[in-house]
C-alpha cells in the first residue's frame, strides 16, 4: 500500500463514527452464521459493530489506524468482541478454514477473492456488497478498477451456493443512490 493511500484514509476517517450498515448488510444478518468473522477493510467498523451485537467474534482488518482507533473505542464501550487488526490486505496472512463469515463490503480487490474464500471453513458463507460500473454515471468511484461488470460477483463466488444476490440501485433513507451488488454465498461443506 502507498503511505499517501494509508494517509488519505487516515485524514477521511478522522472524527467519522461508525454509521450504519448498508442495507444488504441489514437485510441478510439474521441468515449470518454466528460464530468467528473476518471483517475485511472494516473501516470505522459500522459493519462489525452490527455482527458483534449480534453475537458473533469480528476480526477486523484495515490499514487506517484512525478508522480502527474509532472501531476500537466503540466496541469497548459496548463491551463487544471486536478485534481491530492494522494491516494491509495484500500483505497479512489470512489462514485457511478459520471464519464461519467472511464480509466484505465496499471493498474490490480481485485478486484477494481467492484468499478470502479459502479462509472460510467448510460451510461458511461470505457477504460481499460493493459498486457496480453503472455507479461511475453518477458518483463515486469512477475507477474502474474498483467497479464490478454486471454477474461479475456471480462468477468470483463461482462453486459456492448463492442465498441471496441483486444487482441494481440502492435509494438510501436520506435520498442518495449508489449502483451496487451484493451476494450471500455459503462454501460447500466438504471441499
Amino acid at each position: 500500500m502507498i503511505p499517501e493511500k494509508r494517509a488519505d484514509d487516515d485524514r477521511r476517517f478522522a472524527g467519522r463514527a461508525p454509521g450504519t450498515p448498508e442495507p444488504f448488510f441489514d437485510e441478510v444478518l439474521p441468515l449470518l452464521p454466528r460464530g468467528l468473522a473476518l471483517d475485511v477493510a472494516a473501516g470505522t467498523g459500522r459493519h462489525s459493530l452490527a455482527m458483534a451485537c449480534a453475537g458473533m467474534r469480528v476480526v477486523a482488518i484495515d490499514h487506517s489506524i484512525v478508522a480502527l482507533k474509532t472501531l476500537g473505542g466503540a466496541a469497548c464501550a459496548a463491551g463487544l468482541c471486536v478485534f481491530p487488526v492494522a494491516a494491509e490486505l495484500e500483505e497479512i496472512p489470512i489462514q485457511p478454514e478459520k471464519y464461519d463469515l467472511v464480509v466484505n463490503i465496499n471493498f474490490l480487490d480481485r485478486a484477494l477473492v481467492p484468499t478470502l474464500k479459502r479462509a472460510l471453513k467448510p460451510a461458511g458463507m461470505m457477504l460481499f456488497e460493493t459498486f457496480l460500473v453503472d455507479q461511475a454515471d453518477i458518483g463515486h468511484p469512477r475507477n474502474p478498477a474498483y467497479l464490478l461488470e454486471h454477474y461479475e460477483l456471480r462468477s468470483m463466488l463461482d462453486g459456492f451456493e448463492l442465498i441471496r444476490y441483486r444487482e441494481g440501485l440502492t435509494v438510501y433513507s436520506n435520498g442518495a443512490r449508489a449502483w451496487r451488488a451484493g451476494a450471500l454465498a455459503r462454501k460447500a461443506k466438504h471441499a
